[in-house]
């Protein structure tokens, strides 16, 4: 585990509890949509004259469309259901705790990805200073790593993975075969029951 500090403005991979990463994975799979390959949720907090002025939340999903890489927001899905997003901020405030408890620093961006093949990481950096004009700019802050900084910096590991969870399903054959093998193996382990005289 991160026992101390990443260098400021730097984000870093956090391995957290695989329990909060989980029960975050679980509730924004629910709110994507088919074709889904990544979906991001940044939180970054802002800054005006040195004080903390608010958060800003970033709940994307990456989709296959046609071919192409397409960010789409989740965040209105997700925040515009009571349960889920009161599940998602109770998720995010035990990670939270959990960086603070291992690096005794409150991160100023907190990153969760979860890949369409159950991959899932957290990523967290420390002393940024941004505020809300940072991201209002036509070419936003370095920091927010939305769903369009994924494609932009990550379009080979996504291409990858839409390959990989692309595969063609085995053939009708390979099919039949599996479940011949699996009655098979039923068969000698006695699960059709009792023998009949």
């Amino acid at each position: 585990m991160t026992t101390i500090e990443p260098p400021g403005g730097e984000h870093v991979r956090w391995d957290g509890s695989p329990e909060v990463l989980t029960r975050i994975r679980d509730l924004l799979i629910s709110h994507s949509s088919r074709g889904t390959l990544r979906i991001v949720l940044q939180q970054l907090t802002l800054h005006e004259g040195g004080k903390q002025t608010g958060i800003h939340e970033v709940i994307d999903a990456v989709l296959d469309v046609g071919g192409n890489l397409v960010a789409t927001s989740l965040a209105p899905s997700v925040r515009e259901d009571p349960q889920a997003a009161t599940r998602l901020d109770a998720a995010l405030a035990r990670l939270r705790a959990e960086v603070v408890a291992q690096t005794e620093a409150q991160p100023e961006a907190l990153e969760v990805v979860i890949d369409g093949d159950g991959r899932r990481e957290a990523r967290i950096a420390f002393d940024l200073e941004i505020s809300a004009q940072d991201l209002a700019d036509h070419h936003p802050h370095p920091a927010l790593r939305d769903g369009a900084h994924h494609i932009l910096h990550e379009a080979p590991a996504l291409d990858e993975l839409r390959d990989r969870l692309s595969a063609p399903p085995p053939s009708l054959l390979r099919r039949g075969w599996d479940a011949l093998r699996g009655v098979g193996r039923r068969d000698d382990a006695g699960l059709d029951g009792p023998e009949r005289g």
